[in-house]
């Protein structure tokens, strides 16, 4: 099976993906807040906005937003009550059986921008490109951020072949935006292009993101504009890349912005779950990387704001991920790990916490390290022996952050958050 059954979900529903323009966004890391950002930025621009996100961390709503705003429940269930006759007949007609909970979300995230009328919308690919639901669009823009082993048991086990799946989403005749690095995946993006008569912009090549006076500035150049003193509320030296993507897709979307549009929506750009400061005293960190290169990534973040700190880690990892690869990272300049699990709706299963403490124990054999099954729990044995110049890293996967991040956002106050949000809307 490749596309069919969500293509024949959206033929029934009229081909709502059709009726906006939009900008693709695929990469191992970084696609998230690239795209993120390039909503942000088109929104503070003047363009009716939506942006399409996956997975969530605590609730739905976090996937589908218009204008920085995540939608109404109330519009997301009509929207798919108006689905579910499409989703019975594709279950019926078609070979492939009924749409998967992803190729259904995706149409639902298109009939709702369909609805909304939106200009743009701003698609992040769930998972590789070619065959990924998001990959009918047949977008202005597609943004590559990053190429990393990840999820090499359907991807691959290279970086070039993950690489190849993932330029899958490069259409005929579009602008390409990629901060690919290596040589080899750079490449396969250039022949990519050449093959589909697309026009690449590679960062570092027909755009370049130069570190200015400032410690925690940059520009970001074009042969025609110069978008300057660029500050970005998201931490870590890997979002400078990823902002000169979103950036370069929003300069060629919109034929060019003004620099205070840009620095006015990277400003407003706020990601839950990506090296998000929670609490201070101690300070608690969460971020969602999963992956070894998304890691070191985060630990060297970590690091550059937060020195010396004395650090507590919470782990859970997916049974999938190459936790050997991932876990020195973690424990090098920890003081306690402690491994836990994830799964407040029992939707996602977690590594047993016992062979990832056996791991941890073979990289680092002094180091203290517990064993908490219940997320909560090893959240609350944390804090009770931090001081308050202490850190708490909390990592390892989006579903982790999403339990965690409960003690802070509780389900319920973010729900009505929306509501109210929708009614100051209309």
């Amino acid at each position: 099976m490749k596309l069919e059954r969500i293509v024949h979900l959206l033929e029934i529903l009229g081909n709502p993906h059709n009726a906006f323009r939009s900008i693709h966004v695929g990469g191992t890391s970084g696609k998230g807040s690239t795209a993120t950002m390039i909503a942000s930025m088109l929104t503070s621009a003047g363009y009716q906005t939506g942006l399409y996100l996956s997975p969530h961390l605590q609730i739905m709503n976090e996937c589908y937003q218009i204008n920085n705003r995540m939608a109404a429940t109330g519009d997301l269930v009509e929207v798919f009550e108006a689905m579910k006759p499409a989703i019975a007949q594709v279950a019926r007609e078609n070979p492939f059986g009924c749409p998967s909970y992803f190729e259904a979300q995706t149409a639902l995230a298109f009939c709702l921008f369909r609805w909304k009328k939106v200009d743009v919308a701003v698609i992040e690919v769930g998972l590789g490109g070619v065959l990924d639901a998001t990959n009918v669009l047949h977008s202005q823009i597609s943004v590559l951020t990053n190429v990393a082993l990840d999820h090499t048991e359907i991807l691959g086990n290279t970086i070039e072949l993950i690489a190849q799946k993932k330029a899958g989403i490069i259409k005929p005749g579009q602008l390409v935006v990629s901060g690919l690095m290596q040589p080899s995946t750079q490449q396969i993006v250039e022949e990519r292009c050449a093959l589909q008569g697309a026009t690449l912009w590679q960062l570092g090549s027909q755009f370049t993101c130069q570190q200015t006076g400032s410690a925690e500035t940059f520009q970001v150049v074009f042969p025609d504009t110069i978008y300057d003193d660029i500050r970005l509320n998201l931490r870590g030296d890997f979002q400078t890349a990823n902002a000169a993507c979103a950036i370069a897709a929003v300069h060629a979307f919109a034929g060019g912005v003004s620099g205070a549009v840009v620095r006015a929506g990277l400003r407003q750009t706020a990601i839950p779950g990506r090296l998000e400061c929670v609490q201070e005293n101690p300070t608690v960190i969460l971020d969602g990387a999963h992956n070894p290169a998304k890691i070191r990534a985060a630990a060297e973040a970590i690091t550059k704001y937060y020195g010396n700190m004395r650090r507590v880690v919470i782990v859970s990892l997916k049974p999938d991920k190459a936790y050997r690869d991932i876990l020195p990272a973690l424990v090098v300049n920890a003081s306690v790990l402690i491994v836990t699990a994830f799964g407040k709706n029992e939707l996602w299963e977690a590594c047993d916490p016992a062979i990832l403490a056996q791991a941890a124990s073979e990289i680092a054999p002094g180091l203290d390290i517990r064993i908490e099954p219940d997320p909560m729990q090893a959240l609350r044995q944390a804090l009770a022996e931090t001081r308050p110049d202490d850190l708490v890293w909390v990592t390892g996967s989006l579903y982790l952050i999403g339990d965690i991040r409960e003690y802070w956002h509780p389900t319920d106050e973010l729900l009505v958050q929306i509501e109210e949000s929708a009614v100051l809307c209309n």
